[in-house]
């Protein structure tokens, strides 16, 4: 099992979606993002840690999305 947290910018906070996410050596099965806002960047990642922990997980894979991207040098 694989859980991804994607944090996205909203109008107040950080939009938090979590997805599961099955590997088999025949395919991979996903589940509906549980999504949530939250004030922090903080409050948001304690709350994929809390769900990791719950399903036997010490670890969860971060996308940042909030972060603009960087015009080239001119």
């Amino acid at each position: 099992m694989k859980l991804t947290l994607i944090l996205d910018l909203a109008p107040v906070g950080v939009r938090a979606s979590l997805i599961e996410e099955w590997e088999d050596p025949i395919r991979t099965a996903k589940m509906d993002p549980r999504m949530r806002l939250f004030d922090s960047e903080e409050q948001a990642i304690a709350w994929g840690r809390l769900l990791a922990g719950r399903r036997g997980l010490k670890q969860i894979y971060l996308t940042d999305n909030r972060k603009l991207p960087t015009e080239p040098p001119q």
